[in-house]
């Protein structure tokens, strides 16, 4: 069963109940967000980040669902930026350290899916865009999605999971070498079906290890979205790019996630990438502004 999860908009759900009190609650009866029931209130609360919601009892300047209860006064104490897991009526921030990365890692409350910050730096777009639109941006460049793919970085899993909810896709080989990235993801939600769902295939180890023991011309498409160069400079390398081709089927798609943060400054790192996947025989190279990326095609 999943850990319930409090965001700080949700406390203020339980909050503003409290303060509108019984009494008055009494006028809102047949109202679907609060109601009021032998002295206590009632309101609906989202415990697994908006997926779904449920009624819990604000009483006793207490919030009570299930076997759980948390003083509202807890409640007040919640960070904006923060998701916190209930664990024996405890709040507990979703986030680690790792003194073998020297990363902290945290799962970052969003206007709809979670990202994950990797020592402040987010895993996804989540000011100009969200996590759940640019998860679909990236997949939908490969379309049609038919036969096994490749999805290069896990992360929290959302593009390897729409990926194999397309119905010509046969299976998702997806790595992540990060373990705490993985512990993070079991707190989420919207990663469930990364570690459930039976078409994808996920490898704790690195891809650029492991992308060859893939047999040659096995893949029918390939999303690489990887971490910053900071972070992950060998999945930006010309041996690795060798690497995606050789895997790839004789005219099937590459989609490479490429940021432009240097746009203002008037320096675009996308058109280093272009050099090198035409370097490495790929045709058909095309950036894309609104998905962000690069699609490219092995030559048929």
């Amino acid at each position: 069963m999943q850990i319930p999860l409090l965001t700080k908009k949700e406390a203020k759900k339980a909050i503003n109940a409290q303060n509108i009190g019984p009494n008055k609650v009494n006028g809102l009866c047949g109202s679907k967000k609060s109601t009021a029931f032998l002295g206590h209130i009632q309101t609906k609360l989202s415990f697994d980040l908006g997926k779904t919601t449920h009624f819990a009892e604000v009483k006793e300047k207490c919030l009570v669902f299930g076997n759980y209860k948390i003083l509202l006064s807890n409640l007040e104490k919640l960070k904006e930026d923060t998701i916190y897991a209930v664990v024996e009526n405890k709040l507990l921030s979703v986030e680690l350290f790792s003194q073998e990365t020297n990363l902290y890692y945290k799962l970052w409350p969003t206007t709809d899916w979670p990202t994950i910050m990797l020592s402040s730096v987010p895993m996804h777009r989540f000011k100009t865009s969200t996590p759940k639109a640019s998860a679909g941006l990236m997949v939908r460049e490969l379309f049609p999605i038919e036969g096994v793919m490749l999805d290069t970085c896990a992360g929290l899993g959302y593009t390897s999971i729409l990926l194999a909810n397309e119905a010509g896709c046969k299976k998702v080989i997806v790595f992540e070498k990060d373990k705490n990235v993985l512990e993070i993801a079991k707190y989420n939600p919207f990663s469930e079906e990364l570690f459930t769902n039976k078409k994808i295939e996920l490898k704790n180890e690195s891809v650029f290890d492991g992308i060859k023991k893939i047999p040659n011309q096995s893949i029918a498409g390939i999303l690489h979205d990887p971490p910053t160069t900071s972070f992950a400079p060998e999945l930006y390398s010309q041996d690795f790019y060798e690497q995606l081709y050789r895997v790839l089927k004789p005219g099937a798609l590459l989609f490479h996630y490429c940021p432009n943060p240097g746009k203002t400054k008037g320096k675009e790192f996308w058109h280093t990438i272009i050099k090198k996947l035409k370097k490495t025989g790929f045709v058909n190279i095309e950036y894309k502004e609104k998905s962000s990326g690069i699609t490219a095609q092995k030559k048929k």
